[in-house]
């Protein structure tokens, strides 16, 4: 079975993931594939519903919408003004 057709199955697999379906037994030996930056084929078999590894899942694309950019940017103020509390009692010092 070709990586391409192993592919295929292991989409049907992961969009059904709810169904129950068992793990396809042809699949288990699958690559994530993506190009690395040496330009060969990354070789992790650890894969997300994706079909990619950890590393080459792809980054997030962030906060699109007012209201979640508002959020992102209250937390982020909510993180700094804790850190800035820990550095002040010194705890940010090693």
């Amino acid at each position: 079975m070709t990586n391409d057709e192993k592919r295929k199955l292991y989409r049907a697999w992961a969009d059904d993931i709810g169904g129950g379906t068992p793990f396809p037994e042809a699949c288990r030996d699958m690559t994530c594939g993506a190009t690395t930056r040496k330009g060969t084929p990354c070789k992790m078999t650890a894969l997300y519903a994706s079909g990619r590894c950890k590393l080459h899942g792809g980054m997030s694309t962030g906060a699109k919408t007012p209201e979640g950019k508002a959020r992102q940017l209250e937390g982020f103020r909510r993180w700094l003004e804790r850190k800035r509390q820990a550095t002040s009692q010194g705890a940010g010092s090693h």
